[in-house]
This record gives C-alpha cells, sequence and structure tokens, in this order.
C-alpha cells in the first residue's frame, strides 16, 4: 500500500528490536469522537503481506496481536459479545536494510549484510583501484498501528514506531521488546 510506504522508513518490526529506541509518534482525526469507543476488533482477513519472509510469519503476527489485545484490554477496551464493534484494528511492519551513507560510492560484494566503499581519501599516487573499507549494513523496522471507525470505516487515529532492529534477540526479548513499543504506542490512545 502506498500511504505504508510514505513513512520514511516504512518498518519497526515489533518481533525484533531496536538497538536503541524507537521513534514513536500518532496522528488522529480531530473530529472522531473517541469518548464513544468502548469495543473493538481486529480488521477482518488475513494480515497484509510485505513480501518480506522476516516479517510474513505466524510468529510475528501472534506477537504483535497478543501485545496490541493486552494493552488495549488494559486501557478498557473488550470485544464486542454481540454485535459491531466501536472500532477496527490493524497493524503493518515493515524492515529495510541500509548501508550507511559516508558520501562515497558503494560496490556490492554481492553477500548480504555487507557493502564496500572506495573513497577519494584513501586512493594513492598511481593507484588505480584503492583497497576498499567495509561498511556494515543495518536493519530498521516500522510499525503502523490503525483505528479505524467501525460506522464510517474512516481512519481516525495511527501510532508509529520506528528504529534500528537488532535481529540477534531471542524469543523472549522479542516479545518483551514488543510489549514495551506497542505501550509507548497505544500510551497515545485515545488522543487527549
Amino acid at each position: 500500500m502506498t500511504w505504508k510506504h510514505s513513512l520514511c522508513a516504512v518498518l519497526v518490526m515489533a518481533s525484533a528490536t531496536a538497538c536503541a529506541s524507537p521513534k514513536i509518534g500518532y496522528d488522529y482525526d480531530r473530529s472522531a469522537n473517541f469518548t464513544a469507543y468502548h469495543t473493538y476488533d481486529w480488521v477482518a482477513g488475513r494480515q497484509e503481506e510485505t513480501g518480506d519472509k522476516r516479517v510474513d510469519n505466524s510468529q510475528v503476527d501472534i506477537r504483535l496481536r497478543i501485545a496490541i489485545d493486552s494493552q488495549l484490554k488494559m486501557k478498557g477496551y473488550v470485544h464486542p459479545v454481540n454485535g459491531q464493534p466501536d472500532f477496527y484494528v490493524a497493524y503493518h511492519v515493515g524492515l529495510n536494510d541500509l548501508t550507511p551513507d559516508i558520501s562515497t560510492q558503494y560496490y556490492s560484494d554481492g553477500m548480504a549484510g555487507k557493502a564496500f566503499r572506495y573513497s577519494a581519501d584513501t586512493r594513492s599516487a598511481g593507484q588505480k583501484d584503492p583497497p576498499p573499507i567495509q561498511a556494515d549494513t543495518f536493519l530498521t523496522g516500522s510499525l503502523l498501528i490503525d483505528i479505524f471507525d467501525a460506522a464510517s470505516n474512516k481512519l481516525v487515529w495511527r501510532g508509529t514506531a520506528a528504529g534500528e532492529i537488532d535481529p540477534g534477540l531471542t524469543s523472549k526479548e522479542r516479545d518483551q521488546r514488543a510489549r514495551t513499543i506497542i505501550h509507548d504506542i497505544i500510551s497515545h490512545f485515545p488522543p487527549k
């Protein structure tokens, strides 16, 4: 979806976590009556796939849904017993492998996770190709949580988190990191 890619880096996967604290943000429809929201449900259908197997899997889906459900329930929202909920929830996740910009030319070595740079600063007199300087890539991600008004089907609130990801975390660490990030996002819902 194009709106998903409109964030600077569509990306904080809550199943893998950031080395530093992610940047948290939110936006909302000022005309929405958030005080009328008491019940919620998930947007129907399967979770939208990104094409990235690191996030398109049941472990990530379950981890995020449990963390989001937990935060909404702690705020007093419940699933409707009968009938339509007041709002629907959806999430979107993305990842991006980035190589830092060092203001030089990059030449990929064809291997995942590394790139080489050739800088004019490293050229010796008479040397055609200077020795490569290795530049590590890093993983960034974003997590978007959307709230849709059930009656109008309009997006009324969106929370975001974006930052660097540490892919070396254990499953328990990923669970904890997801809970922390989602708590930080949902703390802004409803807007005050």
